[in-house]
């Protein structure tokens, strides 16, 4: 996506893609683009996590991987990086991120983005019963892909679902939509460990990004090792 695109008419609507981003690569900046083009929401919003409650733990730590994420969008003026959830103590919940930005953004859209593989173990997420209370679900589907959901979960999530993106905009929350989106094989787990092992990921995340791992060390980089330069 070049720099101009994403322009023109946009809805008054807020979306929210959270996640570790640890790194952010292309898988993401290309799902982002997608559903900021398809949605045209006129503030999309990516939201590295403080502290997520449901990994082991991130391995850079939250400033790192909210400086990377802000360099890879820095060209893009339909995508934007929230640090609420880096800036907050305790655990990142996402209950409470949207609670925080609906507070701020009144009775406009809230859209709440994910892939299947969240969505199929969104019963696990704190206070997951409140999330369509606060912002519409917008699920990243990859071709082919299916829902996995649990008995309870499928009921709850197929009750309030739509088939038109555009549905979304006439209502504040509440509403599911199945968004298909290209399919990148690329993961942050891959790129750490070939960068663990001397490896060039080159390609699978911005030159910006890549730069600022070994400028920093990250992920068992050494910036003076002429290999990985």
């Amino acid at each position: 996506m070049s720099p101009r695109a994403g322009r023109g008419i946009r809805n008054r609507a807020v979306a929210i893609f959270g996640g570790t981003f640890d790194p952010v690569h292309y898988g993401h900046l290309r799902a982002a683009a997608e559903i900021s083009e398809r949605l045209k929401v006129s503030d999309f919003r990516l939201v590295p996590a403080g502290r997520p409650p449901h990994r082991d733990g991130a391995w850079a730590d939250p400033f790192h991987r909210l400086a990377m994420l802000e360099l890879a969008v820095a060209s893009y003026s339909d995508l934007h990086v929230d640090e609420r959830e880096v800036r907050r103590d305790g655990p990142s919940y996402m209950v409470d991120t949207l609670e925080s930005v609906r507070a701020e953004v009144g009775a406009v859209p809230m859209l709440l983005c994910l892939g299947q593989d969240a969505a199929n173990q969104l019963d696990r997420w704190h206070r997951w019963q409140d999330l369509l209370g606060l912002a519409h679900l917008v699920v990243m589907t990859r071709p082919r892909s299916e829902p996995q959901y649990p008995q309870r979960l499928g009921r709850v999530l197929e009750a309030s679902r739509v088939k038109r993106a555009r549905d979304l905009m006439r209502s504040p929350a509440g509403l599911v939509c199945h968004v298909e989106v290209t399919q990148l094989a690329i993961s942050s787990t891959d790129i750490r460990n070939q960068l663990g092992r001397g490896w060039d990921p080159r390609f699978l995340l911005p030159d910006t990004v890549l730069t600022y791992i070994r400028k920093h060390g990250l992920y068992g980089t050494d910036e003076t090792d002429p290999a990985k330069g």
